[in-house]
C-alpha cells in the first residue's frame, strides 16, 4: 500500500475542520485512510480532474468542499481538503 503524505495546506485545512466542525473532520479523516486501499474508487465519488489540475484527483466531502489529492508510484499526496479546487 501506498503511504499518504498531507502537503502543509491540508495539515491546515484539517486543523480548521476540527475547530469549525468536528464531525466533518471525522469524515475527513475517514476519506483519507481509504485512499491507499482504493485511491480511484469509493466514498466521495471519487473523480479525475481537468486543465489546470490534470493529474489530481478529488472526493466530495460536502456541496461545497473537495478532498484533492494526487496518486503517483511511490505515494498519495493531499493537497487540500477544504473548499473547491483550488
Amino acid at each position: 500500500m501506498k503511504e499518504v503524505v498531507l502537503d502543509p495546506q491540508a495539515i491546515e485545512d484539517i486543523k480548521w475542520w476540527i475547530q469549525q466542525d468536528k464531525k466533518l473532520a471525522l469524515k475527513i479523516m475517514e476519506l483519507i485512510e481509504t485512499l491507499p486501499k482504493s485511491p480511484f474508487a469509493g466514498k466521495g465519488k471519487p473523480e479525475k480532474l481537468r486543465f489546470n489540475l490534470s493529474g489530481f484527483w478529488s472526493r466530495r466531502i460536502t456541496q461545497e468542499h473537495r478532498l484533492v489529492y494526487e496518486v503517483t508510484d511511490d505515494f498519495i499526496r493531499v493537497v487540500s481538503c477544504r473548499y473547491h479546487y483550488r
